[in-house]
């Protein structure tokens, strides 16, 4: 059936593989949640409205350390008079592998709809359960994370982790280390609209934040947001491993480092996937064992996009070269991936290029003052998954 390129995966263990797709009637607007792990697929409807199709917004899917499977995703709803639908968090969890599934709970407000999107989820090691979101408010976004050690019955108050203002429509992304550190990653705005991804550390569970740190000055001045986030994972050691698309011109595209002095400072960054231009790519990081780091994103330096993965075995120093994943002539893109020691899972929504330039040609410009955005339409794309081992 028709699916969006809303798709996520969760990874326990290579027994326990979640993959998660919005899909609607007809490829309309009326978005639901399926979910498969393994076997014929759930479905799940809001009561608020429909599930946002979202490619930088897509469901989030996690495994708590008890087998709970978590899926966090978006609700939008149309107001007149607002150039952008308004949206709500939400979240449901399944003790069944995905089978059947809990009533959805709003996350962090009183109120059902606001301008929560661009969400991320995590689960930490001691079950504790995260969710990062940028939110509007007089025109500026910011980043903002709640807790729950409860398995999503309460959560703490919002917390503003940085009082600059954030690139409203760029994804965040939430890890933990070992010892409880948490770290929140996204793309904040410097004076002069420079657009760059920065990290903020948390010692006490997200109460209190460190200054944000730039993970390098890419010095990208650009009038808008390219809907492009960081992926960020923290290794056994505490190395903080962030990977990231920059739209400089001369350099631009898929850039990665990593830190070791738990956020404060971060290394020369590697090139993953540069040329002179090129457009928005959407890069997810993963780590398995014996130091291994890989890297996937829909390539934006090339007409079509294609899904590539570059992969390094001596934790980032350095990376293999760029492996074809996805097939020529089709348009690839919003990958994701989970790793689970050497067993490699990737997921990417595709289709014809045809129907990827009509659809970048009718998404409309909201640089223009009187443009309105509506609901996303599912479309016609198709979800494609491999598996595979690492060598």
């Amino acid at each position: 059936h028709a699916v969006r390129r809303t798709l996520r995966i969760g990874v326990e263990s290579v027994l326990r593989r979640a993959v998660a797709w919005v899909s609607a009637p007809a490829g309309g607007t009326d978005g639901r949640l399926y979910v498969s792990t393994g076997g014929a697929p759930s479905e799940l409807r809001d009561s608020l409205g429909p599930i946002e199709p979202h490619g930088e917004a897509p469901p989030k899917m996690a495994y708590g350390p008890d087998g709970t499977l978590y899926a966090l995703y978006a609700v939008g709803k149309v107001v007149p008079g607002r150039r952008f639908p308004m949206s709500s968090l939400r979240l449901a969890k399944s003790a069944d592998d995905g089978r059947t599934w809990t009533m959805p709970v709003t996350i962090a407000s009183d109120s059902a709809f606001g301008t929560r999107n661009f969400h991320a989820l995590h689960v930490g090691g001691d079950g504790s359960l995260y969710v990062a979101w940028l939110e509007s408010n007089q025109g500026k976004s910011k980043t903002f994370l709640t807790r729950s050690t409860d398995a999503g019955a309460t959560w703490t108050p919002p917390v503003l982790a940085d009082t600059n203002q954030s690139c409203p429509c760029c994804r965040t992304a939430i890890a933990t280390a070992r010892d409880g550190t948490l770290y929140l990653a996204w793309r904040t705005v410097f004076p002069g609209n420079v657009r760059e991804v920065v990290v903020a550390r948390s010692d006490d569970h997200g109460a209190t934040w460190a200054p944000p740190v730039r993970v390098h000055a890419d010095n990208w001045v650009f009038d808008g947001c390219p809907h492009a986030g960081p992926s960020m994972q923290v290794d056994s050691a505490g190395t903080v491993h962030i990977a990231w698309w920059t739209g400089k011109e001369g350099s631009a595209g898929v850039f990665y480092t990593r830190s070791s002095d738990r956020g404060a400072r971060f290394a020369e960054p590697i090139a993953l996937g540069t040329a002179e231009f090129s457009a928005p790519a959407h890069v997810q990081l993963a780590l398995g064992s014996d130091r291994t780091v890989v890297a996937v994103w829909d390539d934006g330096t090339v007409k079509t996009p294609k899904v590539v993965m570059r992969v390094s075995h001596d934790n980032g120093a350095a990376f293999g070269p760029a492996t074809l994943v996805s097939a020529e002539g089709r348009a690839a893109t919003f990958p994701v991936l989970a790793l689970a020691g050497t067993e490699l899972t990737i997921a990417w929504s595709e289709q014809s290029q045809s129907e990827h330039n009509h659809e970048m040609a009718m998404a409309p410009n909201m640089k223009d003052p009187k443009a309105v955005k509506g609901l996303s339409r599912v479309g016609e794309s198709t979800v494609r998954v491999r598996n595979g081992r690492l060598q």
